[in-house]
């Protein structure tokens, strides 16, 4: 088939969408990509690209088509805004000239926020062609998880958009078990949801054979720094462990709070446990993950994100190494149901703390036993070769 991906972020942008075409691609298929100019998570449109310069327009043989956009910009929200707006407004334009081509599917890979999922739209109504939308980030809650929207007329009319743009879709795949009953009560036809959970691209589980240089116990985050993550809440959990200087606590990756947690770092002189390694492409994970004896998840006590399970769970659980978590709901169920990690609820940093104490004192092989009860529940439920040929299936 030939297969039309809308995604307002793909590559060089790291987002799981990358592994999605290269799949589509392996199967035989012809896979193009409409996106925008990359920008995150710096807020800046990359080197080599510009209004001007659309860069590369081919990727490992998928074909990508990019419109010009706002870049995000770091901590604005009306930066955020235009740039949310621009892809939309863009992307539809720049979607008009695929009217008179020849696709099969549209695909759409739907993080935030949900109106990059106009220009598919407009291909699949106009074309009458399947239309397939792959939810990440369920609107308009996430939004209210990024900016306080308070007032209730507002709020009807985003979930108004929000449900039109839905049920313009002939297939919702959603990322999250807990958002089918959101979907469901917003009239959203059950027949039309299908469970599919993000997998985690094969080199996450690649154990590198890297010995310590030292006998320090790692922690490990890895990913975005936003509010959404609760980064602080760790940062406060190192802060009960600060007399015990074995335990080292490091955060991989940037975001918009990023200086934040730099700042409180500092508050809580933590410059001894504490180290913050800034972004690295997600490829040098493996390294990282090896040297770590336990990797960490937390996100904010949100509703939304209790419905929520993040993508890096499975790339944790991937590595074979123990998890640490505090977090609620969808994501901490999963985690108990694999006996892969200790948990606790979203922003309990306390907990985190006394969790992280036990399995310091955990000898080797009880820690192995958690990742490998990890590695087997992701290998059961999270592998891409089984998620790609069920993606196949839904797209026959």
């Amino acid at each position: 088939m030939k297969i039309l991906v809308v995604s307002q972020y793909f590559w060089p942008e790291e987002f799981r969408i990358n592994d999605i075409c290269k799949g589509l691609r392996d199967a035989g298929h012809e896979v193009e990509v409409l996106t925008g100019l990359p920008n995150y998570p710096s807020g800046k449109i990359y080197n080599g690209y510009s209004i001007f310069k659309k860069g590369p327009k081919e990727y490992e043989g998928i074909k990508i088509k990019r419109t010009i956009m706002v870049p995000r910009g770091k901590k604005s929200s009306i930066m955020l805004g235009l740039n949310y707006l621009s892809f939309m407004v863009f992307g539809t334009i720049k979607a008009i000239p695929m009217l008179f081509k020849k696709y099969d599917r549209v695909f759409v890979f739907q993080v935030s926020p949900i109106t990059s999922a106009v220009p598919a739209l407009l291909v699949a109504k106009v074309k009458k062609i399947p239309s397939y939308i792959y939810i990440q980030d369920l609107w308009p809650e996430t939004l209210y998880s990024i900016v306080s929207i308070n007032n209730e007329k507002i709020r009807r009319v985003l979930k108004k958009v929000c449900n039109k743009i839905y049920n313009g879709f002939d297939k919702l795949l959603i990322a999250s078990k807990g958002y089918e009953d959101i979907l469901e009560k917003e009239g959203i036809v059950k027949d039309k949801l299908i469970y599919f959970p993000q997998w985690a691209e094969d080199f996450y589980s690649n154990e590198e054979d890297i010995e310590k240089e030292n006998s320090d116990f790692i922690v490990t985050f890895a990913g975005n720094i936003g509010k959404a993550q609760s980064v602080d809440t760790i940062i406060k959990a190192a802060n009960l462990a600060k007399d015990n200087k074995n335990i080292k606590w490091q955060i991989i990756g940037d975001g918009s709070e990023f200086e934040n947690i730099k700042k409180l770092v500092g508050e809580y002189s933590l410059q001894e446990t504490v180290v913050l390694v800034g972004r690295k492409p997600a490829s040098a994970m493996p390294k990282y993950y090896s040297l770590s004896d336990a990797l960490i998840v937390t996100l904010k006590s949100e509703d939304i994100l209790k419905v929520t399970l993040p993508a890096k769970v499975q790339s944790y659980m991937a590595a074979g190494k123990p998890i640490l978590a505090a977090i609620s709901g969808e994501g901490n169920k999963v985690i108990k149901e694999s006996k892969g990690g200790l948990v606790t609820e979203a922003e309990d940093f306390k907990g985190l703390y006394n969790n992280t104490i036990a399995l310091y004192n955990m000898n080797v092989n009880e820690r192995n036993i958690l990742g490998k009860c990890g590695k087997e529940y992701f290998c059961r439920n999270f592998t891409r070769e089984k998620l790609l040929k069920k993606l196949q299936k839904i797209l026959n």
